[in-house]
């Protein structure tokens, strides 16, 4: 693997998309906690985006860190859904 920083690598452009995703997601928890939705479907997506980063580079930690966080904020939407019908 090469180390030099190749920033137009679909990777790294994919990597930097996730991340900022996640960053407008957890900047609108802190700003607006009414859009829980919005929150944690943002999240999602980002993580997502780094997963598939982390499958590239098979990087394990990192592959273990995008599933849990997948699947904390797939938890997430479906509390919003539940409350939302009860």
């Amino acid at each position: 693997m090469d180390n030099s920083w190749n920033l137009t690598s679909p990777e790294q452009i994919l990597s930097l998309l996730g991340s900022v995703v996640i960053l407008i997601a957890y900047y609108l928890t802190v700003s607006k906690p009414d859009k829980k939705l919005l929150y944690f479907s943002l999240s999602l997506l980002g993580g997502v985006a780094l997963f598939f980063v982390a499958l590239i580079y098979q990087n394990i930690g990192f592959i273990f860190l995008e599933v849990s966080w997948i699947s904390i904020n797939a938890w997430g939407i479906w509390k919003v859904y539940q409350s939302d019908n009860a």
